[in-house]
């Protein structure tokens, strides 16, 4: 059974065709099941079976390809602040 991840990064500079084609040879390490390159945003989404890696892993595997990883990006919204109570009107 494999348990999938999806880890979004923002990379700074466009990679190169040497970082393209290992970025190509990272798709076959065992345990990444897919990278998606976003031009426009400048991010790359990696899905990955987290039992096999993990998110330092994997920044790094992409660092070692040559990319210009800058930022991991959440891909869930943040948690609202709690709300602290009201407090209580002072007695008359």
């Amino acid at each position: 059974m494999t348990t999938n991840l999806d880890v979004l990064y923002r990379y700074e500079l466009h990679p190169t065709e040497t970082a393209m084609i290992a970025l190509g040879k990272a798709r076959g390490v065992y345990g990444i099941r897919k990278i998606t390159l976003d031009e426009q945003q400048k991010t790359m989404r990696v899905e990955f079976d987290f039992t096999r890696l993990n998110r330092a892993v994997v920044a790094e595997l992409l660092r070692s390809a040559g990319i210009d990883i800058v930022e991991e990006i959440p891909l869930t919204a943040p948690l609202p602040p709690k709300e602290e109570p009201a407090a209580p009107l002072p007695a008359k």
